[in-house]
């Protein structure tokens, strides 16, 4: 007797729900498929041409010069995942496009994109392949030890930039600025988004972006292409050695530290945080923004692995809020508060001032 297709898939999830399946198996198999093909789909530019057209394997395979094997079984996978929908056409042919759920997130040409930063997985693959080698040597990747002029700043600056226009003007509307606040110091921001959306929601700032040489120059390309270089500069150079504080007369009315703490060690981030507050106008405001590991029965499960993320490419890891309050005392600020974001799930935005 034949199952039907629900039947069938009643009774493999029955025999997964019994443990009579080697799910580790399946896990790890799948786990690097799914990410291949997402990460192939954008680098050869499959979803860029579904966006602008449907279109069938054949006419993909030529426009973009690919084998059209490999196209058809992208799309077949691409269409299981749920990313593809497929239709006959009048002449009974298969045309593809990205289904509506998935072209906001993988049309390049969307405001909501993440196309980029998909494609710049490609680099962690590596990472995650020698994890056991890291584990036993406690030699992290140290990807900001790549030279200024490597394809690598370019692919992570471009695909972290992607990420902060989802979040960007949340948090610009949440953090709460001094009174006739002007300058902002943007430490390790990369980017510069979060600084060029505080400069356009406050038209009498201007933001100071620093970074490594190499993230600062595709910094720069970004805000620039924004028209917002006279607003918001990039200046080269580390953030636990550099000295930021003398640009600014009288100091910064507002400090972003934003996705660097997990990348240092305990003594570096209270070495960090004492500067920081050193460059801080009178009544001037820190925000940091992290991902930050929250101690309870079960933590969830994006959490674990960005935590194992954080070790793997700079040896640190996500810290808990209790010892952001415990480094943050130490440098002399004053209680954080917590301004919740909701475009960043497993990360926390908080704001102090220096104690009195």
């Amino acid at each position: 007797m034949r199952l039907s297709l629900r039947s069938s898939n009643m009774i493999e999830w029955l025999a997964l729900r019994a443990g009579l399946v080697p799910a580790p198996a399946a896990e790890a198999w799948a786990g690097m498929a799914l990410s291949g093909v997402l990460i192939a789909a954008t680098r050869l530019g499959l979803t860029e041409r579904l966006a602008a057209a449907p279109a069938t394997v054949d006419e993909l395979a030529t426009d973009l010069d690919l084998d059209p094997v490999a196209v058809r079984l992208l799309l077949d996978c691409l269409r299981s995942a749920g990313h593809v929908a497929c239709h006959e056409d009048r002449d009974q042919q298969a045309r593809y496009q990205l289904s509506r759920r998935s072209r906001r997130w993988l049309d390049p040409a969307s405001d909501l994109s993440v196309a980029r930063f998909i494609a710049c997985n490609a680099d962690y693959w590596a990472w995650w392949s020698d994890l056991s080698e890291v584990a036993r040597a406690r030699t992290p990747f140290g990807h900001h030890d790549a030279a200024p002029d490597d394809p690598y700043w370019r692919r992570s600056v471009t695909g972290q930039f992607e990420l902060a226009r989802l979040s960007a003007a949340e948090v610009a509307a949440k953090l709460r600025l001094p009174r006739d606040a002007r300058s902002v110091l943007d430490v390790g921001g990369g980017h510069g988004w979060y600084s060029a959306e505080l400069c356009q929601r406050h038209p009498r700032l201007a933001a100071t972006v620093l970074d490594l040489p190499g993230s600062a120059r595709i910094g720069r390309e970004i805000i620039a292409r924004a028209g917002l270089a006279d607003r918001v500069r990039h200046c080269e150079g580390d953030a636990l050695t550099e000295d930021w504080g003398e640009d600014v007369a009288g100091g910064y009315d507002l400090v972003l530290c934003f996705n660097l703490i997990h990348h240092l060690d305990p003594a570096q981030v209270v070495g960090l945080l004492a500067r920081l507050r050193g460059v801080l106008a009178p009544g001037g405001c820190l925000a940091v923004m992290d991902a930050f590991a929250v101690p309870q029965r079960r933590s969830s499960a994006a959490a674990n692995f960005l935590g194992m993320f954080v070790y793997l490419s700079s040896g640190a890891q996500a810290y808990t809020p209790a010892q952001l309050h415990e480094w943050l005392d130490a440098a002399g600020f004053a209680q954080p508060r917590k301004l919740p974001i909701r475009r960043i799930p497993g990360q926390a935005l908080y704001q102090t001032t220096s104690r009195s």
